[in-house]
């Protein structure tokens, strides 16, 4: 650094050395090593005059890694009489790092005159750079963003409810107000009320429909103009309190390579600040609406709105979380489709429990008597302790392996998400798999059942096979993707099983009698075949001798009547000559 600084001071390839020191200055530790070999930054600031604009721009960046509080009316007077459009956002990324509170009243009234501007088309990228940089700096005055307070809740509305595929129907059943359509993407509900779908939790997401084309080509001017001349700003205006701006985000979702995908959200959002005449205003950082675009099978985009200013209060318990956590719309999923099998004050283990989402689901839809937890992690078991007491749910939870664990009472239900293979062999986890299987029975009441969601369907099988007092009483798959799998398993009472055996062995006999029957009945058939084989032999041999000798005899009392035969035949048409008597 030292050599690049003295080479700036000789005035030797200004702009390349600027452009190193930059760099130089994002490492750690290179601040307190440029400071200590300069006494000011009147060098730097220096270059803000340069004739080269990129000098200018890369010398204002130094400015502001450099935290230059002294050069900030240097930097500012060079912001306002900067002529290349491309340089002026690096002043104010270095002015949002130094104190510029007294600059407040200025660069607002530059941020509102610039909004009210109309770029020509060559001018609309660096003046969007420009207006973000002023954004950010009118935040900052404001405290942040304040989110628009949302007050929809009374009128019909149009949304998606989205859900896991295939189980639409689980939450569409649920929907009371408004017609509903089960879509690839969940339940569609024309004119519903938002307040009764927020009591439904199986759903992953809300989302808004609008009026305007579903198909939309992917040419973010195209896009653009359709969502500002859609219901889209009007609907935002409805659903809150305050006035514009909205500031949103972009979701782009389809095939589209990544760094097209990124270029494409850019440019649109521009586009969509420009047409709603910045009504909307991109924000990567704050915001409190998610435009989404699907992208179908031909290409084309589904358009559609997230709002984060709707308060979520559904799983407002789940405040820690880790990686390997449960989405509780799943978790609620699972236990909507055990619903006909759970028992009301029942004593129920999670075997597994993480954060213990999916324990609290299942007391969610039906009181218990007891509920146990356990999990080998010490974080795990203080996070799910921290958001059962935001639940005010009474669960009894416990640091220790599942396969070490015992208990006085038997539980009439076990929960169970078992952890994936991850790193394990297949071997590691089919033991696992055989130890659960072995454990889990010793543990639970007569005709009491494991619920378990799990990704080795042929694992879960073989030891179902292997497990007489086990039986599978439902079976949903989940997600095909992943081969995830949910059961629902149901121990048999010993009788039950002696029956079963008794049922087989009877089975067995029955069909060992009927084959026994059905051979002696075949050697029978076969006998009387052959005896009747034998008997007819018998008899076309009598009836050949009986014509031979008939025939001889004929030939010797009536020779003529043989050669008047020859004679007819050889007058017949030559079609009936060929045939042979």
């Amino acid at each position: 650094m030292r050599k690049v600084y003295e080479a700036l001071k000789q005035g030797s390839d200004v702009r390349n050395n600027l452009i190193q020191l930059k760099q130089m200055l994002k490492e750690e530790g290179a601040l307190d090593e440029y400071l200590s070999m300069t006494e000011d930054d009147e060098l730097i600031a220096s270059f803000l005059q340069d004739e080269d604009a990129k000098v200018r721009k890369n010398a204002a960046l130094v400015l502001g890694l450099v935290q230059s509080q002294e050069s900030i009316e240097k930097i500012w007077e060079a912001y306002v009489s900067e002529t290349q459009l491309f340089v002026r956002g690096a002043y104010l990324s270095a002015i949002q790092k130094l104190d510029c509170k007294d600059y407040e009243t200025q660069i607002k009234r530059h941020y509102q005159k610039l909004l009210a501007f109309e770029p020509a088309e060559e001018e609309k990228k660096h003046i969007q750079d420009e207006l973000k940089e002023l954004r950010r700096l009118v935040i900052q005055f404001d405290g942040g963003i304040s989110r628009h307070p949302f007050v929809g809740y009374e009128k019909p509305r149009d949304f998606i409810l989205t859900t896991m595929k295939n189980y639409q129907d689980t939450t569409g059943v649920q929907v009371e107000s408004g017609a509903t359509r089960l879509i690839p993407m969940g339940v569609q509900v024309v004119g519903g009320s938002i307040r009764e779908a927020l009591q439904i939790r199986t759903f992953r997401e809300l989302l808004f429909t609008l009026r305007c084309e579903k198909n939309l080509p992917p040419q973010p001017t195209v896009i653009a103009k359709e969502l500002a001349k859609s219901n889209l700003p009007r609907l935002l205006s409805e659903l809150h309190q305050g006035e514009a701006p909205f500031y949103f985000r972009l979701e782009i979702r389809g095939a589209m390579p990544l760094d097209k995908k990124s270029a494409f959200a850019k440019k649109l959002a521009a586009e969509i600040e420009q047409r709603t005449r910045h009504f909307l205003v991109n924000s990567t950082e704050h915001y409190e609406v998610e435009l989404r675009l699907v992208q179908n099978r031909n290409g084309g985009f589904y358009p559609c709105m997230k709002l984060f200013t709707i308060p979520m209060k559904r799983f407002a318990y789940r405040k820690y979380t880790t990686a390997a956590s449960m989405h509780p719309s799943l978790a609620a999923l699972l236990v909507e489709l055990s619903s006909s099998w759970l028992k009301e004050r029942a004593r129920v283990l999670d075997a597994f429990c993480g954060t213990a989402t999916l324990l609290m689901e299942r007391i969610y839809a039906l009181p218990v008597r007891t509920a146990f937890a356990l999990d080998v992690f010490a974080d795990a078991i203080q996070g799910a302790r921290e958001n059962a007491g935001i639940a005010h749910m009474n669960i009894n939870f416990v640091q220790r392996s599942f396969f070490e664990f015992t208990n006085e009472q038997k539980f009439h239900e076990i929960w169970a998400d078992l952890p994936v293979r991850g790193k394990k062999t297949k071997e590691e986890q089919d033991e696992f798999y055989r130890m659960f299987f072995e454990k889990a029975p010793a543990l639970l009441e007569e005709q009491g059942r494991i619920f378990l969601f799990c990704n080795e369907n042929g694992m879960t099988k073989k030891y179902l096979r292997l497990h007489d007092n086990l039986h599978l009483k439902q079976e949903y798959c989940i997600r095909e993707k992943d081969g995830a799998y949910f059961y629902i398993i149901e121990k048999r009472k010993p009788a039950e099983i002696v029956q079963e055996i008794a049922g087989e062995q009877k089975t067995a006999s029955e069909q060992e009698v009927v084959g026994e029957q059905k051979t002696v009945s075949e050697q029978e058939t076969a006998g009387e075949q052959k005896t009747a084989g034998e008997q007819k032999t018998v008899s076309e041999q009598e009836t050949a001798g009986e014509q031979e000798t008939s025939s001889q005899n004929t030939q010797r009392e009536s020779p003529g009547t043989i050669a008047g035969q020859r004679q007819n035949q050889a007058d017949m048409p030559a079609a009936d000559a060929g045939v042979r008597p």
